[in-house]
């Protein structure tokens, strides 16, 4: 079920026109050295730090922020070479938004922990963006370990209808 829900939220997510500005960017997120050792926490700081802090300030505009994100261990316990103990989870984002990638990137420098590692792209004019999904939900077709804590999304389809937000 966790699969058919990041894939459904995804499809919306880079295939968004309602109520969206011409501006609408698609931004690919990665990070790394997060400092979090469980899907749980990490899950937390991105959903009501990143986003919910974002949402606030912009809660009175017509700009706007979607997202899909899948929290993931290392590879090596991926594979199923380890067990996931003390090691640091990292995630991968799919936002579509109206705000400029520097203000998404400026978001993540003063609301995640300073170890953090961003890589950020904007991804709106690849024509194998929607290939992507395949990236997300590797290590959740692969292995045992991915759980509801492993994703969130929140995606509105208007300015007054949430279509999904997964809760965990």
């Amino acid at each position: 079920m966790a699969i058919t829900d990041i894939e459904i939220a995804f499809d919306y997510l880079i295939n968004q026109k309602d109520f969206m500005t011409g501006d609408n960017k698609i931004i690919s997120i990665t990070l790394t050295n997060t400092g979090c050792k469980h899907e749980k926490d990490l899950n937390h700081i991105i959903t009501n730090r990143l986003f919910n802090t974002i949402k606030n300030d912009y809660r009175n505009s017509k700009e706007h922020i979607n997202y899909v994100f899948v929290i993931e261990y290392p590879e090596l316990i991926s594979q199923g070479n380890y067990l996931p103990t003390n090691c640091e989870v990292h995630t991968h984002i799919v936002i579509n938004t109206s705000l400029m990638l520097e203000r998404i990137a400026g978001y993540i420098m003063t609301t995640l922990p300073n170890s953090v590692d961003a890589l950020l792209e904007d991804i709106t004019d690849r024509n194998d963006k929607s290939m992507y999904i395949g990236y997300l939900v590797k290590q959740a077709k692969n292995n045992y370990i991915f759980s509801d804590d492993s994703y969130n999304y929140k995606i509105s389809i208007n300015e007054r209808k949430l279509i999904a937000l997964n809760t965990g």
